[in-house]
């Protein structure tokens, strides 16, 4: 049987720049890498005297952490953006779009932006953020 695996060669990641009402995507360029989605619902322990062993339920789902890895332009619209959202604290979104069409839109907290650079290398950026609620995949 052929695969069906996707290429990530493609994906993008865009920023919400919109003030209020509709959403108004900025594409953050230069994107090397990404990973996310890593967090999972809590465990809430439902035993009693009755039970002959520990019972779970699940709590929420945790979406985790979003992090990538990027090319750093100071004069990329989308990263000037990432920036601004991460010195606000407030919560913004970002929407992941795959090359076979799929986007997941989800909200973020931008925890962390450092930037690192070394004799023969570019300036290499990665970006931490905190998902708040769910995430939306159309």
């Amino acid at each position: 049987m052929a695969s069906t695996a996707i290429s990530a060669q493609g994906s993008s990641i865009e920023i919400n720049t919109a003030a209020s009402g509709e959403a108004t995507w900025t594409k953050i360029k230069n994107i090397i890498s990404f990973t996310g989605f890593d967090g999972a619902a809590s465990e809430i322990d439902v035993t009693d005297l009755d039970s002959t062993a520990k019972e779970f339920r699940l709590g929420l789902q945790d979406h985790g952490k979003f992090s990538f890895d990027m090319h750093i332009d100071r004069a990329d619209a989308g990263q000037i953006a990432l920036e601004a959202a991460r010195k606000a604290g407030k919560v913004t979104q970002l929407k992941l779009t795959l090359p076979n069409g799929d986007a997941a839109t989800f909200s973020v907290l931008v925890k962390s932006t450092p930037i690192t650079g070394g004799i023969d290398a570019v300036l290499k950026g990665s970006v931490e953020t905190r998902v708040t609620g769910d995430i939306t995949w159309a």
